[in-house]
């Protein structure tokens, strides 16, 4: 049995294409007799509509909007604070009656989906500058909105403020007494390459990430204003738990040891303390540790940790209505710079005398290890 199409319906009606046509694109040019009528055929021969597609390249325009990412899908669909900002994307498209496509990145093997994808504009969110899929996404024009990326002229950008806020964390370890303090960040490096596993980085490491950029100095210059020694840095190649728990042990190593830590994200941080539980040092006795982002898990923790909270869901909004606007007016609009805050929790306080040399107990480490997993949830 072969297909029904619109230019067979029209056949069947004894009717224009064109006006089965405005029966479903411009029904006010019809009555609403006829209307019926070419509804009712439709049903009898099993045609459900124009094509969606070709609706599409008529008009010009899909309704969708694009979210492009650095990591995979799953990734933006698992670590919370991209859940949350997706959220905040996805409320405001659907209250403008836009869907969602998101978009993976790839680091390497090519430009991905982009180069094919088919969304009327496009929301950069915390890619790599020298991603191949940002860069297709640079020469198709697609119009656009930067999220947690370096600003361009032209275009609008949604940051929050990264490098205040990572200050803002080792000024009040410093203030605490702390005075070796290391860094967890993503993603690190002189070349700004990643790792395939945790390693030790340079004071003055780089990064191809505009926001793990930010977030390194801040924590540099919070070390210099206080008068105390610039960060060890750990550079991991994901940010997730499991490679918090590696960069502790690396840093465990470290002589002298650190006394305090700041990560990149909270999801390092709680693997960061699962590991220190599993050494059997305490948190904060032994080892402070501050967070970024606030994440529901943070004040759940096991102490809860203290975290630099930004407003991930309201970027997300901000973002869309940015991109939903300039598709309205053709202008770039305004770049913002959205606030931090310390949430100061259990996680940090002042450096026991020997809290840099004191060793965990060998005797307790297999202990330590059987429990750690209750430590980050």
């Amino acid at each position: 049995m072969s297909r029904t199409t619109l230019l067979s319906l029209a056949q069947a009606l004894g009717v224009s294409r064109t006006t089965v046509s405005n029966a479903y694109s411009r029904p006010e040019k019809l009555s609403a007799e006829l209307r019926e009528r070419i509804f009712a055929t439709a049903r009898e021969l099993g045609y459900e509509g124009p094509s969606p597609l070709a609706a599409s390249l008529r008009k010009g325009r899909t309704d969708s909007i694009g979210v492009l990412f650095t990591d995979d899908l799953g990734y933006a669909f698992s670590d919370p604070v991209s859940t949350l900002f997706l959220a905040g994307v996805a409320g405001q498209l659907q209250e403008a009656g836009h869907a969602l496509t998101v978009l993976s990145a790839p680091r390497s093997g090519g430009s991905g989906p982009m180069s094919r994808a088919m969304v009327d504009g496009l929301i950069v969110y915390s890619v790599d500058e020298d991603s191949p899929g940002l860069a297709v996404a640079r020469k198709r024009a697609i119009p656009s909105v930067l999220v947690d990326q370096a600003p361009e002229t032209g275009t609008a950008c949604v940051n929050v403020d990264d490098r205040v806020g990572a200050e803002a964390a080792v000024a009040h370890l410093a203030a605490q007494g702390h005075a070796a303090i290391a860094g967890v960040a993503v993603a690190a490096g002189d070349s700004g390459a990643a790792a395939e596993q945790c390693v030790l980085v340079g004071n003055n490491a780089t990064s191809r990430s505009y926001v793990v950029r930010e977030r390194m100095v801040g924590w540099r210059h919070g070390c210099e204003d206080a008068g105390v020694p610039p960060p060890v840095m750990v550079s991991c190649p994901a940010n997730d738990a499991e490679h918090g728990r590696h960069a502790a042990r690396l840093l465990l190593e470290a002589v002298p040891r650190p006394t305090a830590l700041v990560c990149l994200s909270d999801e390092l941080a709680l693997g960061v303390m699962a590991e220190l539980a599993a050494q059997d040092l305490r948190v904060p006795a032994d080892v402070s540790v501050v967070g970024f982002d606030d994440s529901p898990a943070a004040a759940m923790a096991q102490p809860p940790l203290t975290t630099v909270r930004q407003p991930a869901r309201d970027k997300g909004a901000l973002a869309a209505q940015l991109l939903l606007d300039r598709l309205r007016t053709g202008e770039a609009g305004s770049s913002q710079l959205l606030a931090t805050e310390l949430v100061v929790r259990s996680s940090t306080a002042a450096p026991a005398a020997d809290a840099a040399t004191r060793p965990a107990d060998p005797s307790r480490s297999r202990k330590g290890r059987r429990h750690a997993g209750r430590s980050d949830r």
